[in-house]
């Protein structure tokens, strides 16, 4: 095990909180109710935006950068050559508009190789709708400094977007997928024009929310990533497909974490979808939380464990168990679940086939994206061609499939680099995907 992954092992309970900040609290898994039951949809394929001559050739153009001089990794010396806090142009996947977009953006110490660093650009789980939830605008990345550290320290440079509207100005679409897949893009290009140093060769690395963005971005590569060689994507816990929520939401049957994030998931949808209403779902309990959603400042109270200054959007422990005690979350009517299935329909993926490999991972006890929502969809994905390698990891939930898959995902990422031809256990003919463990 390299350098690398014994650090990033050795942080996994820092991790847990900050990369999902909707888990917050703890179940003995022998305790844990079983997952419920909703089976997915096929997704709507969603046009993609017109996106003018003038918005397409600015892409990834740096507006601002500045040295990054105390980024919060525990060995800077040793792994970090340079770092930058940057803002950049990309694209809206709604509407095709140019954004402005931040990040932060790493390299190792040491000289360049010949042709460039090799780039990882790594799309965050769900860390907030709201302006400064991106890592870049907290002090500790929100809780990504590990991870970026593990790359640094294995001789990649790193780019960490913070997706549209989660800096200082904007509005965040939450989890609509073509924007927070060109804004994982697009810090691709922006690493590159900060400095010469890195090359045009990168992979895309995402969880949950993340998970979604680099599955997206590797579907939009042929249409979006011109000029940069894409070798794969790795989605662990992938966002992908959360059609069946619907249904669970009208029988009252949401896992606790998927409870206590859905005001937050409905809230967003509703900014870029005109046909779902807040207000047919939200209750009480969670008709309060929604109000504290459209920020992340530091904190000092109880919901962050009493540590001054700890990021925090929403009081999460305090929402969890209002909203399973009072049971808030729930449709007014068939019409606003009929609304719900729709928007969720047209973010879900896959809607293209992919363009490149793909290495996804979740975990068998995962009770905010349920196992089954990532094989349904790693089936469609496959029935479309796409070359996948799918591993379900027993005993491992939402958060921790992130240390417990580090291994596999370090040397996946090496073997594309190296030019290594990447496996895939689609099946042949059929369009699905089996596997429940490492093949």
């Amino acid at each position: 095990m390299s350098a690398a992954l014994v650090r990033l092992a050795g942080v996994s309970v820092r991790l847990a909180l900050p990369i999902l900040l909707v888990l917050t609290f703890y179940k003995l898994m022998s305790l844990a109710p079983p997952l419920p039951s909703a089976q997915d949809e096929a997704p709507v394929v969603v046009p993609l935006p017109h996106v003018s001559g003038e918005v397409w050739d600015s892409r990834g153009h740096v507006v601002h950068q500045e040295p990054y001089v105390d980024a919060p990794m525990e060995d800077r010396d040793s792994v970090l050559g340079q770092a930058w806090r940057a803002v950049y142009i990309s694209v809206s996947g709604i509407d095709g508009g140019r954004r402005e977009v931040s990040g932060a953006f790493f390299v190792p110490t040491g000289p360049a190789p010949e042709n460039g660093w090799p780039v990882i650009s790594v799309a965050h789980g769900t860390t907030g709708i709201g302006h400064n939830c991106g890592p870049s605008r907290q002090p500790d990345l929100m809780g990504y400094a590990p991870i970026v550290e593990s790359f640094l320290a294995d001789k990649y440079a790193v780019a960490l977007t913070d997706y549209e509207g989660l800096g200082e100005s904007g509005s965040h679409p939450y989890l609509e997928p073509r924007t927070a897949a060109f804004n994982t893009i697009d810090a691709v290009r922006a690493m590159r024009e900060i400095t010469p140093a890195v090359s045009a060769r990168w992979v895309a690395v995402g969880h949950s929310q993340g998970g979604q963005a680099v599955w997206a971005a590797d579907e939009l590569n042929s249409y979006y990533g011109n000029g940069l060689q894409l070798q794969g994507s790795v989605a662990l816990a992938p966002s992908v497909n959360s059609t069946g929520a619907a249904d669970l939401v009208r029988s009252g049957s949401l896992t606790d974490e998927q409870r206590a994030s859905f005001p937050m998931a409905l809230v967003g949808g509703a900014r870029y979808n005109p046909n779902l209403d807040a207000d047919g779902f939200l209750h009480g309990a969670a008709d309060y939380f929604r109000e504290q959603l459209s920020y992340c400042e530091p904190n000092d109270d109880q919901s962050t464990g009493g540590q001054i200054g700890t990021p925090a959007p929403v009081p999460w422990r305090q929402a969890v168990n209002r909203l399973r005690d009072a049971n808030d979350v729930k449709p007014s009517s068939p019409k606003d679940v009929a609304a719900l299935k729709d928007a969720l329909r047209r973010v879900a993926l896959p809607q293209r086939p992919l363009d490149k490999p793909m290495l996804v991972i979740n975990g068998e006890d995962d009770a905010v994206v349920l196992p089954d929502w990532v094989r349904f969809a790693v089936s469609g994905s496959c029935a479309l061609g796409g070359q996948i390698e799918h591993v379900q990891l027993p005993d491992t939930g939402h958060i921790d499939v992130v240390t417990k898959s580090d291994q596999m995902t370090q040397r996946w990422i090496a073997d594309r680099f190296a030019g290594t031809p990447a496996p895939s256990n689609c099946p042949a003919g059929d369009g699905g995907s089996s596997a429940n463990g490492p093949s």
